[in-house]
């Protein structure tokens, strides 16, 4: 998946105090080559070898022939639908950065859509190879200087968009499960809509905590905070306004719809016959397996993957290898489609520093040390 939940904004601020979004290329192969990443692959392979082996009833040479046999036209429909998302979840960013007034500073500007797409493909990108979800603060922080907006604003933006995206998940998980007891073509498991409602609520709370005792916890936080932790809860309920609610919503929606199309198409260009509820129960389980801090969520979500369409009617084998061929591009193709994004915009930006300013070390301290 990509799409995500939020780690907290304790850990971006920690990340930008520490400069590590001065270099974003060299730090973000740090974190790649970093022993924590390293770990989390460790585990994440544990994990996926203990379920195949031990879990599944998977026959690998039918797997291989299933993969091979995938629909190249239908692979790059459901490519190209997966990266439509991206231009949805941009247009979505800017509208909940609109409503926070990001903008309303002299010398700030929203950037286009296209770029605010471009900068959260790139944030998928390192929560892709980098373990704890270090892509959320670089792309909160790469939001602000283009911009020229705050960075605690902006990650309070990331923080109620991600909110957002778990209540249109939920709302899509109910739609699917009656849709699935409709057609009567498999059993949805409980415990996926029990923890998306979990989440909502926990986030529910946390917003609503901010909300009407924001006040009495900034005025318990060191001086040089309170300024960042107002700003990040003026962000964050940006994305709450009643008149803004639906638009932002409705466009959160669209772009999990189209992850939900990735999945189908993927499905039916292996030949493998899947209800439409089917694939949206299914593909909105697997995002939200994506949340685990494993680089991309690997071995989580490729294992977690394969159990619900199992139980929602798969055989073994057919399930394991629909997963195997939608991770080439919920995951393999975001680290190349955009890693190849992430290093061309920063070139870019060595060459054009008046037109996209470079991140600095300089500019890190000061952004803390202004609050922002």
């Amino acid at each position: 998946m990509s799409s995500t939940l939020p780690d907290g904004p304790g850990a971006a601020h920690q990340t930008v105090e520490n400069g590590e979004a001065a270099a974003p290329d060299l730090h973000l192969r740090r974190r790649f080559f970093s022993f924590p990443t390293l770990i989390g692959y460790a585990v994440a392979v544990a994990v996926l070898a203990v379920a195949a082996s031990r879990v599944f009833d998977i026959d690998w040479s039918e797997t291989w022939e299933l993969v091979k046999s995938t629909d190249p036209l239908l692979y790059a429909a459901a490519l190209a639908l997966y990266y439509l998302s991206f231009w949805f979840r941009g247009w979505r960013w800017i509208l909940i950065a609109r409503s926070g007034e990001l903008d309303r500073a002299p010398g700030t500007r929203l950037p286009p859509i296209r770029i605010a797409s471009l900068i959260i493909l790139q944030g998928w990108f390192a929560n892709s190879i980098a373990f704890m979800r270090i892509g959320d603060a670089y792309r909160g922080y790469a939001f602000s200087k283009e911009s020229g907006t705050r960075f605690s604003l902006v990650l309070g933006t990331i923080l109620g968009e991600r909110a957002q995206d778990m209540v249109a998940v939920l709302i899509l998980l109910i739609i699917a499960t009656i849709g699935i007891l409709i057609a009567d073509t498999a059993d949805a498991p409980i415990w996926v809509i029990i923890g998306a409602l979990i989440l909502v609520s926990v986030l529910f709370v946390l917003l609503m905590g901010m909300r009407f005792f924001g006040d009495q916890i900034s005025s318990r936080l060191p001086g040089r905070f309170q300024s960042s932790f107002h700003n990040i809860l003026i962000g964050a309920l940006a994305g709450f306004k009643p008149r803004d609610v639906p638009a932002q919503l409705s466009l959160g929606i669209i772009a999990w719809l189209l992850e939900t199309a990735r999945l189908f198409l993927v499905a039916k260009g292996m030949g493998l016959e899947i209800d439409i509820w089917v694939a949206l129960f299914a593909a909105l389980a697997g995002a939200m397996l994506s949340t685990i801090p494993t680089p991309g969520g690997f071995g989580f979500v490729e294992g977690g993957l394969t159990g619900v369409l199992i139980l929602l009617g798969l055989n073994d084998t057919d399930a394991f290898a629909l997963t195997v061929v939608d991770r080439t591009i919920s995951w393999i193709s975001i680290i190349i489609i955009g890693g190849a994004v992430f290093f061309g915009w920063q070139l870019f930006r060595a060459r054009h520093p008046a037109v996209l300013p470079a991140i600095t070390m300089t500019d890190a301290d000061a952004t803390v040390r202004d609050g922002g």
